[in-house]
């Protein structure tokens, strides 16, 4: 039964099951293990109704008769289901019972039990994922798929997890491993007509497209999304995510300027659209039209293109797509009428779509609405509300694993503090708007948005180090380490008092996190009741994420935390042997 599910011959193991579930004095734990293959067998057919209620039947006498491993299976069967179909809440319920009885089980290393924690793993990094922890989910699929393929090197299982880990590669902007990890997916899922493999391939290559797409390789994207499509006409089924397949495809063909091929596909969009009557296939569609409304030169188009996306976000305010494009469209109205009232209609639709991005666990989109926030206090030249958002735009990419967009984030950070000069000449000036605009370098960010840019990965330069200071609230130092010798410490620290004072409250409520003075930028950490400070020249991200290690092992190493408060009272210098620890500490996160 094993090997034909793997094979993908799913008639035969539905028949072989069919044979075994009629023979007479069925042990009772065989009758149960072939309601689990006969539940996975309709499930890759897609008779997903039947397959529910061979689970949800396992599942109940699996409990009668206190036969927990079981109830696993009858889950698992259910979980794939309800993410299939996007029942998300349902799909929360699954994992949180199988837990919930794995728990309660005690431990064994046979390919049975492992094949369940696998399982388990699998479910619990789905569930991370759209939680937005993708670390968490990532550290749950990698032991997934270890586990099982030290079980069965065949396992129908494996692809599944492989696309899981490709999600979250992309989400994390890691497009190399994203790849990766979609590529090994789509070349073990062996050859097949079946719903269950066409339904897989359908999804990777889809999300293929979207990836080389975002790369600006648009035949690579084209050829991907092509194939998605080729998958989904051999399933003869209609997946719920297909009018999505049509609008990116649409997008390829827009951006490669065949505006003859993108109204081909729209047609076939509708066509589909009479099928399934959903009335998301009919919001996609009005978003496709509207995007080739808004590719068109005549200024009447654009018009219309703002209409139809206003109707789709006016019935449905939690259409992120719509939002978003919608906001294009007035960024570019606004550059071309230099019009401030312009902003109160873009204003609406940002907050909408943070709103949706905190609701959906969306952190990638709510760092990049806090991005664009801090461009349009920049447009306004509120330069501090524009390092405060820069700053949480930063923070919420860091705190949930977004390492590269944090990266990106800070260097727009740094960007803004190496033209402030600029900037308050702008606002002495009354510069125009159209130059503010083209200084704040909206569109990257509307384009990352939208799914047309990846982040560039620039070459990191390590920072020149040239001191690292503790002090506290009031200016009173506890510990200075100079990194170079020639350097004027009294004039620095002068500057970054001044400095500190003026912005002493958004400091310490963490809303700035660096201070430029000539060449040298000064990075802040507070770590209450106490600041870390890190002064060096270069990029800023690379030597945060030390001085944050730096910060995290103070409060953590008792030895220099006592030291610390100890030298409150009693006004002591700390310094690399005074407490011994806090040398090696200094040496290993920034000179190693």
């Amino acid at each position: 039964m094993k090997n034909l599910l793997n094979e993908c011959k799913l008639e035969e193991a539905l028949q072989l099951v069919n044979n075994i579930e009629m023979r007479e004095n069925l042990p009772t734990e065989e009758r149960l293990k072939a309601q689990v293959y006969k539940g996975w067998i309709h499930s890759r057919l897609g008779d997903f109704k039947i397959s529910l209620e061979i689970a949800e039947e396992l599942y109940q006498k699996s409990l009668e008769l206190k036969m927990p491993m079981f109830s696993l299976d009858a889950l698992y069967i259910q979980f794939l289901i309800f993410l299939t179909h996007q029942k998300f809440q349902d799909m929360f319920r699954s994992v949180k019972q199988s837990e919930q009885i794995f728990n309660s089980l005690p431990r064994k290393n046979s390919p049975d039990f492992q094949e369940r924690e696998a399982k388990l793993f699998l479910m619990k990094g789905s569930v991370s994922y759209l939680k937005g922890k993708l670390d968490l989910a990532l550290g749950y699929h990698r032991k997934s798929l270890a586990l099982l393929k030290q079980i069965d090197p065949h396992s129908y299982f494996i692809p599944i997890n492989l696309f899981a880990l490709a999600l979250d590669y992309h989400r994390k902007g890691e497009l190399k491993l994203a790849i990766e990890s979609h590529e090994k997916a789509l070349s073990i899922i062996p050859e097949g007509d079946h719903y269950g493999l066409m339904a897989w391939k359908t999804m990777i290559s889809q999300n293929m497209g979207k990836i080389f797409y975002q790369k600006g390789d648009l035949d690579t994207a084209l050829d991907y999304n092509k194939r998605s499509f080729d998958y989904w006409q051999r399933t003869s089924r209609t997946f719920k995510w297909m009018p999505r397949l049509f609008v990116n495809i649409i997008e390829v063909f827009l951006a490669k300027k065949d505006i003859e091929h993108a109204h081909i596909y729209l047609k076939k969009l509708e066509q589909l659209n009479e099928k399934i009557e959903s009335r998301e296939g009919r919001s996609l569609y009005q978003l496709a039209r509207a995007l080739i409304l808004k590719n068109s030169v005549r200024l009447n188009d654009h018009a219309e293109a703002v209409n139809v996306l206003k109707n789709i976000v006016n019935r449905a305010s939690t259409y992120v797509d719509a939002l978003k494009c919608l906001c294009e469209l007035y960024f570019e109205e606004f550059q071309m009428t230099n019009q401030m009232e312009v902003l109160d209609d873009i204003q609406p639709l940002i907050d909408q779509l943070q709103k949706n991005a905190i609701n959906e666990n969306s952190y990638s989109l709510l760092a990049d609405v806090k991005l664009l926030q801090a461009k349009m206090a920049l447009i306004q030249i509120n330069m501090v509300g524009a390092r405060k958002l820069l700053t949480e735009a930063q923070n919420i990419a860091d705190t949930h694993d977004l390492q590269l967009l944090a990266g990106e984030i800070s260097r727009e950070h740094d960007r803004l503090l190496e033209e402030l000069k600029l900037w308050e000449s702008f606002k002495k000036e009354q510069v125009s708007v159209a130059d503010r605009l083209k200084l704040a370098s909206i569109k990257p960010v509307m384009e990352r948005l939208q799914g047309r840019r990846a982040i560039e990965i620039p070459d990191v330069n390590i920072e020149e180090p040239i001191l690292l200071i503790i002090m506290d609230k009031s200016g009173v130092t506890y510990f200075n380490h100079s990194f170079i010798g020639d350097w004027d410490f009294e004039d620095l620290f002068s500057s970054f008092m001044s400095a500190f004072n003026a912005f002493s409250g958004e400091i310490f409520s963490r809303s700035i996190d660096r201070i430029k003075i000539g060449e040298n930028t000064i990075l802040i950490n507070p770590i209450e009741p106490f600041l870390a400070c890190y002064v060096i020249k270069g990029q800023s991200y690379p030597a945060q994420q030390k001085l944050t290690r730096f910060s995290e092992t103070l409060k953590s190493t008792e030895e220099i935390w006592k030291a610390l408060n100890k030298a409150v009272n009693t006004s002591e210098m700390l310094d690399l042997n005074n407490p011994s620890s806090l040398g090696n500490i200094v040496n290993e996160i920034f000179i190693s």
